[in-house]
């Protein structure tokens, strides 16, 4: 019985330093941490049948719930903004920034729980403020319903706060909408927020890189053209509001862009940086080699660094 044991725990401790073994040659060939190969490939990708599935689906999305494993250190109040959800959770004190957060999900999916938990992780390093809003989704709105209902709550914002103590931050769709919301606001000459956190913004509806497709095991590009095409409605795809790439940089406030080299969104994010540095905007480029999209939200050592330099800007 004895010898049987032993044998068991050998074969264990062997499988054990094969698995570490793996890793550790995976790390030195792929450059990624063992984690992020492996959250790299369980993201599911949507297909055009689910795209087909969904559309037309007009299901009610106007109300969620905070996730229970996202621990916010301040109370989480909810109120609506002409039938907007907005959770507010107050900052530390009156030094400490407010972050509006604009969650992505292609202007089709509500919050996913890493959204709560990344606003959570910030809210407790930096003991800043976060506001994030259910905005309205499709296929029952528009972007044309969401832009007012945001500018709304941006200068509702304004008032009840400086505007020197307001960072914008949103990622993929929530990114874009992020920089489309920044030019509008700059365009409609209201204060400029403090600071922008751009992470994997979706900032052209009809581009993205088909060449770095093979690499992106999340997006679809085809499938975006299509859920851009929707958001945009009766509005051109390239408009700013819709598309802010195509927008003017000129005055925008200080900016960092976070993308990972294989997301294929990557391209558009470069060319957005290039043109908002053209334009005299202090603007920081975070580009994170064979990372997909969104991994600053990824729970992985990529991410977790990434979320650490957020926070590091969130308190500049």
């Amino acid at each position: 019985m004895k010898k049987r044991t032993k044998n068991v725990f050998l074969t264990l401790a062997g499988i054990i330093a094969a698995i570490i073994v793996i890793g550790v040659v995976a790390l030195l060939i792929d450059g990624r941490s063992p984690r992020a190969i492996l959250v790299s490939h369980a993201l599911t990708k949507s297909t055009m049948e689910d795209y087909e599935k969904a559309k037309g689906d007009t299901t009610d999305q106007s109300t969620v719930e905070i996730p229970s494993d996202a621990e916010f250190p301040r109370e989480v109040r909810q109120y609506r903004i002409g039938g907007m959800q907005v959770f507010h959770m107050e900052a530390q004190d009156d030094t400490k920034p407010i972050v509006l957060y604009i969650h992505g999900g292609a202007y089709l999916h509500n919050f996913n729980p890493l959204h709560f938990k990344a606003m959570a992780e910030w809210a407790a390093a930096t003991g800043c403020g976060i506001v994030t809003p259910n905005y309205p989704l499709l296929f029952r709105y528009t972007a044309r319903d969401a832009h007012p209902l945001m500018m709304q709550l941006y200068q509702q914002l304004v008032q009840q706060y400086s505007a020197g103590r307001l960072i914008i931050m949103g990622d993929s769709a929530g990114g874009g909408f992020t920089l489309a919301l920044a030019q509008e606001i700059r365009g409609d000459s209201l204060e400029r927020p403090k600071h922008l956190v751009l992470i994997s913004p979706w900032v052209d509806v009809l581009g993205s890189d088909d060449a770095l497709q093979e690499h992106d095991t999340f997006l679809d590009a085809e499938l975006l053209r299509k859920v851009g095409a929707d958001w945009a409605g009766e509005m051109n795809p390239r408009d700013p509001m819709i598309s802010p790439l195509y927008g003017d940089m000129q005055g925008l406030p200080p900016t960092d862009l976070f993308t990972g080299t294989w997301e294929i969104f990557y391209t558009d994010i470069v060319k957005t940086y290039d043109k908002m540095k053209a334009a005299g905007v202090d603007a920081q480029l975070h580009v994170a080699e064979k990372m997909g999209h969104v991994y600053p939200l990824w729970p992985c050592p990529e991410g977790s660094k990434a979320r650490k330099e957020i926070a590091e800007i969130i308190l500049q």
